[in-house]
C-alpha cells in the first residue's frame, strides 16, 4: 500500500533528537582523535604523516561505500540501515581501543568509516519523510548537527585521553553508539523502504572510478610512488568513464544523468565537498600545530578547535533565517567569499608574538571560520534536498561520496604539506578551493524557483506534482 503525504505524520521531539544526534556521532566518529592524534602517534610509534592515515582511512571507507549504502538505505529502509549502521560502529569501536599497532587502528578505523556512511542517507531520508513541511529549517539542523559533532569531538577526546588514555576514546564512542541504537529502535519509526533496481555494473564502475582518484589523493598525502599514484588515477578516470557509458546506455542506471547536473544539484555537491575538503584541512592541522609548535596537551588543544565547530552548530540555525531574507543562493555566495579569506589568517594568528595572543587570535579565527563554513554546509544540504534528485537514495549516496572525498582531500593535503613545515602553505590550499567553488556556483543563472522536492512516499504518491528545474 502506497503512503502517501497526508499519511505521514511528524514523529516525537525524541525521535527527532535521535536523529539529528546521530548525525552528530558521525561527525564525532572523524574529529574525536584529532586532539589525541600526537599521543596515539606517540604510542604506536607512528609519523605524523602515518597517524593522519588513521584519520583518512575512515573517510576514505565512508567514499567507497557511500553511494552503496545510499541504495541499501532506500532498498532496505533507513531506520533498519541506521540501526545497522551504528552496530558496525560499535563493534569497530570496540576493535579500535584493543588496537596493537598502527595497522590495525587503521583497519579499524576505515571499519568505522563503513558503518558510518549509512548515517547521512538514513537520516536524510527519514527527516524528508516525516519532517516535509519544515525540510529548510530540519535541513539546517542537520548541518548544525553536523557541527556539533565538531564542536564535541576535540574536546570530549582530549579529556577522555588525558583521563584515561586515547583507547578510552574509542570506548567512548562504541557506548554513544549503543545509546542511540537503543533510541533510534525505541523511538524512530520505519519511513517507507523503496524497491530501486540494483545496476550492478554502474554501481561497480562508480566505486572503482571515484575510489581510485580519492586512492591517488590519499596515496599523495602519504608519500607514495608516483608510479602508483598513476595507475590509481588512470584506474579512477577509466571507472568513471566506463560509468557514465554504461549508465547512458542502460534503463536500469542507478540515478538518471539529468538530476546529477541540475543545477541546484551540482552547486550544492561542489559547495558541500569544498567546504568538508577545509574542515579536514582545519580539524587536522590546527591540532597539529598546536600540539608540537606549542606544546598544547589534548584538553587544551580541544578547548581551543571547539571554537571551530562550535560555532558551525551555532550559526547554521541563524543561516537558514538569513536566506529566508536574502536568498540561500547569495548565503553560499557570502560564506564562500569568507572563506577564500580566513584561512589564511589562521598561520598569521598564530604567528603572533606572547604567551596568549597567538592562542586568543587563533580562536578567533577558527570561530569566524566555522560560522561560514556552517552556512555553506546549511544551504547545501538545503539545495540537495529541494532538488529533484533528492527522491533518489544513490543520488543521495553520490551526494556524500562528493562530501566525503572532499574530507579526504583535505587530509591528503594535511599529510602532504604539513610535513614541509610551510603553515601558510597548508592553509593556502583552502583559500584557493573557496575560490574555485565559488567561481563555479557562480556560473550560469540561478536555479528555477522550486517548492521542497517531494520525499519517496509523495513521488509513489498518485497524482504527486512534478517538480521544476
Amino acid at each position: 500500500m502506497t503512503t502517501t503525504p497526508s499519511e505521514v505524520s511528524e514523529p516525537g521531539r525524541v525521535a527527532y533528537v535521535a536523529l539529528v544526534a546521530c548525525t552528530t556521532l558521525g561527525t564525532l566518529s572523524s574529529t574525536i582523535i584529532t586532539s589525541p592524534i600526537n599521543r596515539i602517534a606517540s604510542s604506536l610509534g607512528a609519523s605524523p604523516r602515518e597517524i593522519v592515515f588513521a584519520v583518512a582511512a575512515f573517510t576514505l571507507a565512508m567514499v567507497l561505500f557511500a553511494p552503496l549504502a545510499g541504495w541499501l538505505c532506500e532498498r532496505l529502509g533507513p531506520r533498519r540501515f541506521l540501526l545497522a549502521s551504528l552496530v558496525l560502529m560499535l563493534v569497530a569501536g570496540v576493535g579500535a581501543a584493543l588496537s596493537p599497532n598502527l595497522p590495525v587502528l587503521v583497519a579499524m578505523r576505515a571499519l568505522q568509516g563503513f558503518g558510518c556512511s549509512g548515517i547521512p542517507p538514513a537520516v536524510q531520508q527519514t527527516l524528508g519523510v516525516f519532517w516535509v513541511r519544515n525540510r529548510g529549517r530540519v535541513m539546517a539542523a542537520w548541518a548544525s548537527a553536523i557541527g556539533i559533532g565538531q564542536a564535541l569531538g576535540p574536546p570530549l577526546g582530549g579529556v577522555v585521553a588525558d583521563l584515561v588514555g586515547w583507547r578510552g576514546v574509542f570506548v567512548t564512542h562504541a557506548v554513544l553508539c549503543g545509546v542511540l541504537g537503543l533510541l533510534v529502535l525505541r523511538f524512530v519509526p520505519a519511513a517507507p523502504a523503496g524497491r530501486p533496481a540494483m545496476h550492478v555494473s554502474g554501481m561497480l564502475t562508480l566505486v572503482v572510478g571515484v575510489g581510485g582518484l580519492v586512492g591517488a589523493v590519499t596515496v599523495v598525502g602519504q608519500g607514495g610512488t608516483w608510479s602508483l599514484t598513476a595507475a590509481l588515477v588512470a584506474l579512477g578516470v577509466v571507472g568513471v568513464l566506463l560509468h557514465l557509458v554504461v549508465s547512458r546506455r542502460s534503463t536500469h542506471a542507478l540515478v538518471e544523468p539529468r538530476l546529477l547536473v541540475e543545477r541546484r544539484y551540482l552547486r550544492s555537491t561542489v559547495a558541500a565537498g569544498a567546504v568538508m575538503a577545509i574542515l579536514g584541512i582545519f580539524i587536522v592541522a590546527t591540532p597539529l600545530e598546536l600540539g608540537q609548535e606549542f606544546g598544547l596537551s589534548p584538553s587544551r588543544i580541544g578547548a581551543i578547535t571547539v571554537a571551530l565547530a562550535a560555532s558551525m552548530a551555532l550559526f547554521a540555525p541563524v543561516s537558514s533565517r538569513i536566506g529566508e531574507r536574502i536568498t540561500p543562493r547569495r548565503v553560499m555566495h557570502l560564506g564562500l567569499a569568507f572563506l577564500v579569506c580566513t584561512p589564511l589568517l589562521l598561520p598569521l594568528a598564530l604567528s603572533l608574538e606572547g604567551p596568549a595572543l597567538p592562542l586568543v587570535a587563533g580562536f578567533v579565527v577558527l570561530a569566524a571560520t566555522g560560522c561560514a563554513i556552517g552556512s555553506v554546509q546549511s544551504v547545501a544540504a538545503l539545495g540537495v534536498m529541494r532538488s529533484p534528485a533528492a527522491a533518489n537514495g544513490t543520488a543521495l549516496g553520490i551526494h556524500n561520496m562528493v562530501r566525503f572525498s572532499g574530507l579526504a582531500a583535505g587530509y591528503a593535503w594535511v599529510a602532504l604539506s604539513y610535513p614541509t613545515g610551510h603553515f601558510l602553505l597548508v592553509f593556502a590550499g583552502p583559500a584557493v578551493l573557496a575560490a574555485v567553488a565559488l567561481a563555479v556556483v557562480l556560473v550560469g543563472p540561478p536555479a528555477a524557483p522550486v517548492e521542497d522536492a517531494p520525499t519517496r512516499a509523495e513521488v509513489r504518491a498518485p497524482g504527486a506534482p512534478a517538480v521544476g528545474t
